[in-house]
C-alpha cells in the first residue's frame, strides 16, 4: 500500500505539472490522448510541415551540421521520427563545410521548405553563405536529387545572403518562389519560376550577388514586402485566395510579429481591381496574427508553417524564439479559419481576435504509437542510425561500424587548425539535446586504443560558441579523466593503466524559464565510472544554452594534435529522458 501511495502521489504531482499553462519539462505525447508543447523540446528550428495523404513530413534548419536539412515523418503531428536528410555531402556545396575547414558556424542551411507537387517532393533551401538550391525525390526517406537553382540565363544562383525560400504552383502549373535578404534592406521578394521548379525566370546571378541594395525586376524578382526583417516566407492557396505569411523579428515595418498577406492574386490586386503582375505588384489585405508587445515578446510561436489534417482541421507548427538549451523548439497550435483568415491559437471566435497559446491539447490524430526523434544506440547496425549527425562534414576514413562490429570506432586526427580547439575537431558525432524533466546520457567506451596526445569523451556544445566535455586524456605514460569547457581544462584522477572500459555520464533537467528573457540556460553536470556502477562527479556545472541560433547538442568526440593517431570504440550511447508523467497505478 505504501508503494501504491507513493506512485499515486507522484502521478498527482505530474498531472499538476501538465495543467500548468507554461513550458515545463514535459512535452510531446503525454500517453493519454493529449500532447504538450513543444512537440519536440529540441532544436528543430524553422520547422516547415506538409501533409501527403495520411502522412506528415517536416524539414528543419541544420546550419553547419551534416547531413543538411533534417527530414522528419509523423502520422499524428506530435510523434516525429527522423527519416533522412536532403544534403548528404555538404563539402560538395563548399569546402568550408569540410573536416579540414569547419568554417560554417552561424552559416549554412537556413529555413528550408518542403512541398509536394505532381508526385514529387521538393525541398527549397538557401544556404545563407552558399547559394540557392532545390532538391527533389519521390521517396523523402531516400536519396534526394540536389542542384543549384539557376537564374534566367541558366547560371547557378551561388549568391550569399538569401534565405527562407518557399515555392508555390498555381492552378495553371506556373511556379513561383518567395525569398528574403537579411541585411541592410531586409525585404521579401517574389520570383517567377520554371514549371519544373529549377530556374528563376526574373533573376540574374550577378545582380543578386550584390548586398545592401533593393533588388530590381526583372533581375532580382519583385519586391513584395518592404517591412524590415521580413523572413520565414510561406506561400499557400486556399478558397480562391493566395496567402503570403512571414514574420518580422525587428521593428521597421508594421512592427515585430507574424503577418498574413492575402489577395485573390499572387502579386496582389491593383486599385482598379486588376491583378498585380511581376514587376508591377498590387496591394494585399494584411493581418497580424499574434499579439502586439513593446518590446516585442513572442507569446505565440512564429516562423513556421500551416498544415491540415485528413479530416479538414488546420494547425500551425512554428518555433518559440526563447533560445534555451533546447534552442528554437517546434510547437503545434490549432488554427481557426474565420472569413478566410487563419487565426492561430485557442479561444478564438472572431478574425479580429488573437488566439491564446495552447500548451496542452488533444492530439490531432489519435494513435497509440509513440516515438522520439533522438535516442539510444548500441551501434549494432551496419549503417549509422538517422538520429545521428556530424559537426560539419565528417572524414569518412576516420570512423567505422564494421572494423569492430557492435562498436562505433572513432579515429583521432588533428583539428582543422592544429590547435586545441574543440570547434575545429573533426568527426564529432551528435544528437540534439532534448530538454526534459530529467535527462541522463551515458556512453560506454573502450579506451584501450588511445595514444599519447589524444582526448576523447562525451560533449555538450552549441553552434560554435560554447562547449564542455568530459572524458579521457592520454599523456603517454598515464591516462587521466579530463573536464574541459570553453578552452579551460581540469585534469582529474589518474586512471588504472590496464583500464579497458570508461563510462561518462551527463545529468541535467528542466529549469523554469523566465519568459521575459529571450536567452535562458540549464545546468548540466558530468560524472565518470570505471565499473559502470559507481559514478563520480567531475568538472564544473556547464550552463547549456543557444549559440549562433543553435541549441545544445550532445555527442562523442576525439582528436589528437600530437601524432594524429589513436582511436576509441564506443559500445553504447544511452539517452534517457523523462518527458511525460509517471504511469497511474
Amino acid at each position: 500500500m505504501k508503494r501504491y501511495g507513493l506512485v499515486q502521489k507522484k502521478h498527482q504531482e505530474d498531472t499538476a505539472k501538465l495543467n500548468e499553462q507554461a513550458q515545463n519539462g514535459y512535452w510531446g505525447d503525454m500517453g493519454d490522448g493529449t500532447y504538450r508543447n513543444p512537440i519536440i523540446a529540441a532544436d528543430f528550428s524553422d520547422p516547415d510541415p506538409i501533409r501527403v495523404g495520411d502522412d506528415f513530413y517536416m524539414v528543419t534548419s541544420t546550419f553547419e551540421t551534416s547531413p543538411g536539412v533534417t527530414v522528419l515523418h509523423s502520422k499524428d503531428l506530435v510523434n516525429w521520427e527522423i527519416i533522412g536528410a536532403v544534403l548528404d555531402d555538404l563539402s560538395k556545396v563548399s569546402p568550408a563545410f569540410s573536416f579540414r575547414k569547419m568554417r560554417r558556424y552561424n552559416g549554412g542551411v537556413y529555413a528550408p521548405c518542403i512541398r509536394y507537387h505532381k508526385g514529387k517532393f521538393y525541398v527549397y533551401v538557401n544556404l545563407y553563405t552558399d547559394g540557392m538550391f532545390v532538391a527533389t525525390t519521390r521517396n523523402p526517406a531516400g536519396k534526394w536529387d540536389v542542384q543549384p537553382l539557376k537564374d534566367k540565363f541558366g547560371q547557378p544562383l551561388q549568391v550569399e545572403g538569401w534565405t527562407d525560400p518557399c515555392p508555390i504552383w498555381d492552378e495553371n502549373g506556373n511556379a513561383y518562389l518567395a525569398s528574403s535578404t537579411p541585411g541592410k534592406n531586409w525585404f521579401g521578394y517574389l520570383f517567377q519560376m520554371s514549371p519544373d521548379g529549377t530556374q528563376l525566370l526574373d533573376a540574374e546571378t550577378e545582380h543578386m550577388k550584390q548586398r545592401g541594395i533593393v533588388y530590381e525586376y526583372p533581375k532580382g524578382g519583385t519586391l513584395y514586402s518592404r517591412n524590415f526583417s521580413t523572413e520565414g516566407n510561406k506561400l499557400y492557396r486556399r478558397n480562391g485566395y493566395y496567402y503570403l505569411l512571414h514574420i518580422e523579428f525587428l521593428d521597421g515595418g508594421n512592427g515585430a510579429g507574424t503577418y498574413v498577406y492575402r489577395s485573390r492574386n499572387l502579386y496582389g490586386t491593383k486599385a482598379d481591381g486588376s491583378p498585380g503582375t511581376p514587376g508591377d505588384i498590387g496591394t494585399y489585405e494584411i493581418k497580424r496574427i499574434d499579439p502586439h508587445g513593446n518590446p516585442y515578446r513572442q507569446v505565440l510561436p512564429g516562423q513556421g508553417g500551416l498544415v491540415d489534417t485528413p479530416d479538414g482541421r488546420w494547425y500551425w507548427i512554428a518555433q518559440f524564439n526563447r533560445y534555451g538549451s533546447d534552442g528554437r523548439t517546434p510547437c503545434l497550435v490549432p488554427v481557426t479559419w474565420i472569413d478566410d483568415w487563419p487565426v492561430i491559437g485557442d479561444s478564438v471566435s472572431s478574425p479580429n481576435e488573437y488566439g491564446k497559446m495552447c500548451w496542452r491539447a488533444a492530439k490531432p490524430v489519435q494513435s497509440s504509437h509513440t516515438t522520439l526523434p533522438h535516442g539510444s544506440d548500441d551501434f549494432s547496425f551496419s549503417t549509422l542510425k538517422k538520429l545521428w549527425a556530424w559537426n560539419h562534414q565528417p572524414d569518412s576514413s576516420h570512423w567505422s561500424l564494421s572494423v569492430r562490429p557492435g562498436f562505433l570506432r572513432l579515429y583521432a586526427d588533428a583539428t582543422a587548425d592544429s590547435t586545441d580547439s574543440f570547434f575545429k575537431a573533426a568527426n564529432t558525432l551528435h544528437q540534439r539535446y532534448m530538454s526534459s524533466d530529467t535527462v541522463i546520457i551515458t556512453i560506454k567506451v573502450d579506451v584501450t586504443g588511445t595514444t599519447q596526445g589524444q582526448k576523447a569523451g562525451l560533449t555538450h556544445f552549441n553552434g560554435g560558441v560554447h562547449y564542455a566535455f568530459c572524458g579521457i586524456a592520454d599523456y603517454g605514460n598515464s591516462k587521466h579523466i579530463i573536464y574541459e569547457a570553453d578552452g579551460k581544462s581540469k585534469n582529474g584522477p589518474r586512471l588504472p593503466s590496464n583500464l579497458k572500459t570508461l563510462y561518462i555520464r551527463s545529468v541535467s533537467g528542466f529549469e523554469k524559464r523566465d519568459t521575459n528573457r529571450q536567452y535562458t540556460t540549464e545546468g548540466q553536470h558530468f560524472l565518470y565510472s570505471i565499473d559502470g556502477q559507481n559514478f563520480y562527479p567531475f568538472g564544473d556545472e556547464y550552463r547549456m544554452g543557444t549559440g549562433n541560433f543553435r541549441g545544445d547538442m550532445v555527442g562523442i568526440c576525439t582528436y589528437n594534435n600530437q601524432n594524429n593517431r589513436g582511436y576509441i570504440d564506443v559500445d553504447k550511447f544511452h539517452y534517457h529522458i523523462k518527458n511525460k508523467p509517471a504511469t497511474r497505478p
